[in-house]
Parts: structure tokens; sequence; C-alpha cells
């Protein structure tokens, strides 16, 4: 097979607002693409561990979650996999 034309791979329009990080962002309107998601955790008194999808603003460097549920396809299973095993390495590499 050949590929005759890559597409542009996903990306999504986000705002930087600080939403799940203290808010105090930007405003900045961004587009956010794969390489850009990472994963961030809450861990509440409880022992519960709550994961976000997060984007860093290359503007103002704060943090904001992505709210998935109001992105229309929310974000690609494929894409939160891959964030996901990226998190759990890091996650390893600071226990030993």
């Amino acid at each position: 097979m050949k590929v005759l034309e890559k597409g542009p791979g996903w990306s999504v329009k986000q705002r930087c607002t600080g939403m799940g990080n203290g808010w105090g962002g930007c405003q900045s309107l961004l587009l956010i693409e794969e390489d850009d998601i990472y994963v961030t955790s809450h861990t509440d008194c409880t022992g519960d561990t709550e994961i976000y999808y997060t984007f860093s603003c290359p503007v103002c460097g704060r943090e904001t979650d992505i709210n998935s549920t109001t992105l229309p396809m929310g974000i690609p299973y494929s894409i939160r996999q891959t964030a996901l095993k990226k998190y759990r390495n890091d996650c390893k590499r600071k226990i030993r």
C-alpha cells in the first residue's frame, strides 16, 4: 500500500484555562495534538486515584486538564492509552 497523502492526525482546539490545576490560565487558544497530552493524577485521602488528560500551555506554562466530555468525539482511545503507558512508566521509574 502507498500513502498518497498523509492525514493531519488528531488535534483539538483548547483554551488555556488552568482547569483542574488552580485555574489562572492565560486564555490562549491552542491547537493540542497527540504528543501534547500527558496524564496527571490526584489521590484523595481514601487512596482513590483519579487520572486526567492534561496539556501545558507554551505561552504561560500553566497546565490545563482536558474535559473530554466537551469534545465532539472525546480523546481517541489510542491517544489515551499512549498517555497512560508513559504515565505508568514514569511511576515505575519514581518507585525504583
